[in-house]
């Protein structure tokens, strides 16, 4: 079989891989948990293979770069980031939709995807700084961590994605919510969607061994949550039904039993679940809306459940056991934490559940989720890419690529299909991805105001009034700052 012959019928074979794998997913239609008692859910049908192609074309059919380099270059705080642009030769079903994800769009566009992954603090905001300077357009796209992100776009660092032509916004693969919520002004620098799992793997939200709750005669939570009753006052309620001093030493350590294990960051994931924001937009006007009754009252009452005996804060706790053998040895009913924790359960016996967390009262229409802003990344374009259409172009194929391949993949197939074994946890995924909480104030870091709240949350503080007091000033100019680098008046 000559060359060419050969080109054509390993398009051919790889097509009809693609397409297989497209009719896998789309079977998972819905958001019904797969079926696991089976093996397939553990691993993928296949190993990644050398075969994929294009299976539609998302952008004009007249661009071709002829093999050019799109280097997207990927940042995280921790070596063990979540990097949605990276696979590895595994049998994941995840790893084969990015490899089939990144083949597709290398095909359809004719580039090389390469991915340039870095982790340290602030290690995004000096790389493209330093590429800024010298203008040598090193990156075509980004995927930084929320504090470096905006930082890079409070210097003008990044593109304002609403100018790109080869972008459009308003499709599916792009996250609306994020987008409203992160456009000040009519501009936005960054944003995510199904480009990017990472904001996913870092969304909040409430683990909850379903043995334990069984024990101690708690009431069906999932009916609380359905039935819109899963509120503060029912998650305090709960975890102090479970504190034991288990060992009988006096000393509550983790060796011990709590109704709740928690950590820092998580007051801002709970203020957020009560509609509580630093900075809320107005018209595209970011406002200080962060000193309020609510803010009050759930600082109050959360430091204050987290100062009982039925809490313990895993950051700052002695004893010698992990937060995740405390977990999976009976010694938590509740966990709060974010999804890409999930994988320490799946191999143990524990029987657990996820829930949202809580709605501040039962007048609060929607169930709010946030995510851990140190660890959660967005994507974004340089100012300085060498050639803006091509960033825009590779990118919108990636994004509508990973809409068919790879959420599927991480959700129907990942969250669902590994680590969830309950139809309700599945439906309560739906719930918490739909309503998603992107705090501008958070990212900025208006005023230091976060650094406050969990400082407050550490030290076991609720004196929320004199906290804000000290902060208030600086709150205010940086949020002048903000509005005079976006063009408010």
């Amino acid at each position: 079989m000559n060359e060419v012959k050969f080109s054509v019928f390993a398009r051919i074979v790889s097509c009809l891989l693609l397409c297989c794998m497209l009719l896998s997913l789309a079977a998972c239609g819905g958001n019904v948990p797969a079926d696991t008692t089976s093996p397939a859910d553990e691993v993928t049908d296949a190993p990644i293979t050398e075969a994929a192609t294009t299976v539609k074309q998302y952008v004009a059919p007249d661009l071709y770069y002829d093999s050019a380099d799109f280097n997207i270059l990927v940042t995280a705080p921790v070596s063990n980031g979540v990097n949605p642009f990276a696979y590895s030769d595994s049998q994941l079903v995840l790893d084969n939709a990015v490899y089939m994800r990144n083949t597709a769009v290398e095909e359809e566009l004719g580039v090389n995807i390469n991915v340039i992954y870095e982790y340290g603090d602030g290690i995004g905001a000096k790389r493209v700084a330093a590429d800024a300077k010298t203008q040598d357009g090193a990156y075509d796209a980004l995927l930084i961590n929320s504090y470096d992100v905006a930082s890079l776009a409070h210097q003008d660092y990044l593109a304002d994605l609403y100018e790109n032509d080869r972008l459009d916004l308003s499709m599916s693969y792009w996250d609306q919510a994020a987008n409203t919520q992160l456009t000040i002004n009519e501009k936005l620098y960054f944003t995510t969607g199904d480009i990017s799992f990472n904001d996913k793997e870092y969304t909040f939200s409430v683990m909850f061994n379903k043995e334990l709750a069984k024990e101690k005669g708690i009431a069906d939570l999932y009916a609380l949550v359905d039935a819109g009753k899963w509120t503060f006052d029912a998650f305090a309620e709960s975890s102090r039904k479970v504190s034991e001093d288990l060992n009988g030493d006096d000393v509550m350590d983790s060796r011990d039993r709590y109704g709740l294990v928690l950590w820092d960051d998580t007051i801002l994931p709970m203020l957020a679940a009560s509609d509580v924001r630093i900075l809320t937009l107005n018209d595209g006007v970011p406002e200080l809306t962060l000193n309020n009754e609510v803010t009050i009252d759930i600082i109050e009452r959360f430091v204050g459940l987290a100062s009982e005996n039925c809490s313990i804060n895993f950051q700052h706790m002695t004893g010698g056991v992990s937060w995740q053998d405390m977990f999976t040895k009976n010694q938590a009913l509740f966990l709060l934490e974010y999804f890409k924790a999930l994988p320490y359960f799946r191999d143990t016996k524990l029987d657990y559940g996820l829930l949202p967390f809580p709605k501040y009262n039962e007048q609060q229409e929607e169930y709010l989720s946030g995510i851990s802003v140190w660890h959660t990344s967005f994507y974004a374009l340089p100012e300085f890419a060498k050639d803006p259409e091509f960033s825009g172009a590779v990118t919108e194929s990636l994004a509508a690529h990973s809409e068919t391949l790879v959420t599927p993949a991480y959700y129907e197939k990942t969250l669902v299909g590994r680590y969830v074994s309950d139809e309700e946890s599945g439906a309560v995924l739906d719930t918490i991805f739909d309503n998603r909480v992107f705090d501008l104030g958070l990212y900025y870091k208006t005023g230091g105001l976060n650094s406050m709240l969990i400082v407050m949350l550490r030290n076991k503080q609720s004196d929320f009034a004199s906290q804000y007091a000290s902060k208030a000033n600086a709150a205010k100019l940086q949020l002048d700052q903000l509005k005079d680098k976006f063009g408010i008046d």
